[in-house]
């Protein structure tokens, strides 16, 4: 019985295998909070994509990653995310994701709130030789900030 490659091999991987790469991540960096494994599971030309960060819409560079993850888990020391959604083809994984955290430290130039926020992030991410290469993500930025107090809740009713 032949093994399918495994995602650190270089060999091409699968949709599923893709899916189990975004999952560890998530898992083992994301919730974890674990730089290292980033920095290993991270393409060396590593790229993202994001409207909702408007002061960094592009990163480019695994060490800017880093940083500005670094500055995320300061800012929400107990960030965790859970998968809602997922849907792979060829290179490219899917997702959608909630989460949670508590805004304890600075937010670039917004100080910490203490309160507690719940988002929903949606994400797509490109696999090259078993690492990320490149990320596309978004969420309601303007759900965010309300959540933190930092702008008037939406109106209800009509």
């Amino acid at each position: 019985m032949e093994e399918s490659p495994r995602p650190d091999s270089g060999a091409e991987t699968t949709p599923e295998d893709n899916k189990e790469i975004v999952r560890r991540v998530l898992d083992e960096g994301v919730n974890a909070h674990d730089l290292d494994f980033f920095r290993e599971m991270l393409a060396p030309d590593y790229a993202r994509h994001s409207q909702a960060t408007t002061e960094m819409p592009e990163i480019r560079g695994v060490e800017d990653m880093l940083s500005f993850l670094k500055d995320m888990f300061a800012a929400f020391p107990d960030w965790h995310e859970e998968i809602e959604l997922m849907i792979a083809e060829g290179d490219k994984v899917a997702y959608i994701t909630t989460g949670v955290g508590t805004h304890i430290g600075p937010m670039g130039d917004i100080p910490a709130t203490g309160k507690r926020i719940e988002l929903t992030n949606y994400i797509i991410q490109r696999i090259e030789d078993g690492k990320i290469a490149e990320t596309w993500v978004g969420w309601d930025n303007l759900a965010a900030l309300a959540q933190l107090g930092l702008v008037p809740p939406p109106a209800q009713g009509g």
